[in-house]
């Protein structure tokens, strides 16, 4: 007589059981955390010899120190400014025209330029300090160089240009972070300048 009671106590009992331990599980599931993410400013600095002065923003004072310990140009220039926002172990790839090695010259073919960062993560350093590595690191750039000039159909003299390739390939960078960083440099083609380029990264508040 007691027996559909006690089929009925028992099926309240696991469906009640049931609840709580889904209720539970849905408490204690871990959510995925989000990681770290950086600005990356590329600063392209430019040293020649045929101005009077460096003209460089406050955040390259150190920068320029730097480079008159190890180069003899008399001033120091900002060409231009990249910035890309990347995830930990995350990439940046970055294709662009540009005027960066012949910003006032009016009539002047463009450049092509291209950079890209590679599995950019954090790590520590052996003092415990917080540091940012990329497995790699490329710069290229494509510059017109003036081989001559010629006549054209109308009898005018115009310039023959032909575009040169310049690079830079590095392995394993390593930076601060929220430091300006000299990460290599490139002779400018036909002048006495070398373009310099400076990277900082920058943690992203949320």
């Amino acid at each position: 007589m007691n027996q559909p009671k006690i089929v009925f106590s028992a099926i309240t009992l696991l469906l009640l059981f049931t609840a709580i331990s889904v209720r539970s599980f849905a408490q204690t599931e871990i959510k995925p955390e989000i990681g770290p993410s950086y600005d990356i400013v590329l600063q392209i600095v430019t040293g020649v010899n045929d101005r009077a002065r460096s003209d460089l923003p406050q955040n390259l004072s150190a920068v320029v120190k730097q480079l008159r310990g190890n180069f003899q140009f008399s001033s120091y220039s900002l060409a231009n400014t990249y910035l890309g926002r990347v995830a930990n172990a995350g990439a940046l790839n970055y294709k662009s025209v540009s005027d960066i090695l012949r910003p006032n010259a009016p009539g002047s073919q463009p450049s092509f330029v291209e950079w890209s960062l590679g599995n950019l993560r954090s790590t520590p350093n052996t003092s415990g300090e917080r540091m940012l590595q990329a497995q790699q690191f490329r710069f290229g750039a494509r510059i017109p160089i003036n081989i001559g000039s010629r006549p054209d159909e109308t009898g005018k003299i115009v310039s023959m240009t032909n575009y040169e390739s310049i690079g830079l390939d590095l392995n394993r960078v390593t930076l601060a972070e929220n430091t300006p960083t000299v990460i290599g440099t490139l002779t400018l083609p036909n002048t006495a300048g070398t373009l310099f380029l400076v990277m900082t990264a920058k943690p992203v508040e949320y």
